[in-house]
């Protein structure tokens, strides 16, 4: 029986056409809906949202979506504000999409867990609701390892081309399967071999880019675990693109990347990587954990608030709007990143590889693609122990409340782990660059000037030299 649900949301933001996606694709679950405590968000592939309207005096009202609901698949992890009842798991066949990702890609297909519904506020509402089908612990980390073996082939690309690949892929499953339950597939032009066929054609991929487009504008704002999905995945893909660039066109990284390459051979065998390719793969897996708690724990909060920005909430409000503005910030830092790296390849393109690039950015900070990524990366982390800590302090009964931070403590733990390991790589690169810059324009009053007016962002601390080392460098 139809059912009318109300989302605690405002308007909806004015969102921009996005720029072409590159995205990974895998085997896209199929799932009807997704609830989570008091927060309810019922969302099924017949959902419509409404239009926002205003009240007579003047306040928005809530956004509502409409739906056909239907009872909940047996073996779901239920929360409610009264704790988490049961956790099984279910097991459901998605439609696989095909799609090509520098070559590295494969299809995976298994169980998909299912791992958020809200019995009390289906109770309240009247209506059932289906979970969310996300990805299995199993299946992300298959995704984040495949691509890190490509360091078997060339031992730069494990730590390149597998850590953009890997934080793509696994984003992207998540987003999907947020999507479909959404009813706004990636892409929802592609159901078989023949409607795949109709896609290649060029009328065909205009369509299903307008139409992808179209639904990531209007989901995008409606779930936070979206955002922050989309956020990694946008860092993955433009990482990996950027990668491809420099390979196809600038000959100096493929003579770096054949230095590295002869160095890793007089290690010995190719073997040998394996564990420095695992611990990779971990690692990665590691930095996307955040994304598995807010997907499960946040699914029914917006990117947006209303007029008061949510402080008149008490703390739930506050650590709310907290954890939007943690999701806003990762997505900032890899814009940051972004922008660092094709300010200084325009700037070395028009002016010279040996060019000190002071313009621009760079004005403010010598090293804003590693400064961006610690950003992104720990305020990814930040936005998961927000969420826990919000939905900790939503649960009304204290054995909830255990259960769940049981129950979300290791991601918690790997989280940590992640944005520690990835921050310490980022610092190391940083303090690396800047020796090798002040070595190489020490002299020169533009390099002084640089350093005076500009931040070097997030680096570890130079080795002491002593002061016989120091003599003879001199």
């Amino acid at each position: 029986m139809p059912s009318s649900l109300s989302l605690r949301t405002c308007s909806p933001w004015q969102w921009g056409k996005l720029s072409l996606l590159l995205l990974a694709g895998m085997s896209i679950p199929r799932s009807a809906a997704f609830n989570h405590g008091s927060r309810l968000l019922l969302l099924t592939p017949t959902n419509t949202f409404s239009q926002a309207k205003s009240s007579p005096g003047g306040v928005p009202r809530c956004n509502t979506v409409t739906s056909t609901s239907s009872a909940p698949r047996a073996g779901s992890l239920t929360m409610s504000a009264g704790g988490i009842n049961n956790k099984k798991e279910s097991k459901s066949k998605g439609s696989t999409v095909p799609a090509i990702f520098l070559g590295t890609m494969a299809f995976i297909s298994g169980i998909s867990v299912s791992n958020a519904a809200s019995t009390a506020a289906a109770a309240v509402s009247g209506a059932t609701v289906a979970p969310l089908v996300l990805p299995t612990i199993t299946r992300l980390a298959l995704v984040c390892l495949l691509p890190t073996l490509l360091g078997y082939y060339k031992s730069e690309y494990g730590v390149s081309y597998g850590y953009g690949t890997s934080m793509a892929a696994s984003s992207y499953l998540i987003l999907s399967s947020i999507a479909n339950a959404a009813g706004l597939p990636l892409f929802p032009a592609i159901q078989d071999s023949a409607s795949f066929a109709r896609v290649l054609q060029p009328a065909g991929m205009v369509t299903l880019l307008s139409t992808t487009l179209s639904n990531l504008q209007s989901l995008l704002p409606a779930s936070l675990p979206a955002f922050h999905a989309f956020a990694i995945l946008f860092y993955g893909t433009r990482l990996d693109m950027f990668l491809l660039y420099r390979e196809l066109f600038l000959a100096r990284f493929r003579a770096m990347r054949e230095r590295i390459e002869e160095r890793a051979k007089k290690q010995g065998s190719r073997w040998k990587r394996t564990p420095f390719l695992l611990s990779c793969a971990f690692l990665y897996f590691c930095m996307m954990s955040p994304l598995l708690i807010t997907s499960q724990v946040c699914s029914g909060i917006s990117m947006t608030c209303g007029p008061n920005l949510g402080l008149d909430g008490g703390l739930a409000s506050i650590l709310e709007l907290s954890l939007r503005f943690s999701v806003v910030m990762a997505l900032l830092g890899f814009l940051l990143g972004a922008f660092g790296d094709l300010n200084k390849t325009v700037c070395k393109a028009l002016r010279g590889e040996d060019e000190l690039v002071t313009g621009g950015i760079f004005r403010f900070l010598r090293h804003p693609n590693y400064t961006g990524e610690v950003i992104g990366w720990v305020s990814s982390c930040l936005a998961g122990f927000l969420a826990v800590i919000w939905k900790t302090v939503s649960i009304g009964s204290s054995g909830g409340r255990v259960v769940l931070c049981k129950s979300m403590a290791p991601y918690l733990l790997l989280s940590v782990m992640g944005a520690t390991g990835i921050s310490f790589v980022l610092m190391t690169a940083t303090t690396g660059l800047e020796f090798r810059q002040k070595e190489k324009y020490g002299g020169t009053d533009e390099y002084q000037q640089w350093i005076k007016k500009s931040w070097v962002g997030f680096k570890l601390a130079p080795k002491e030299v002593r002061s016989e080392d120091a003599e003879s460098k001199k």
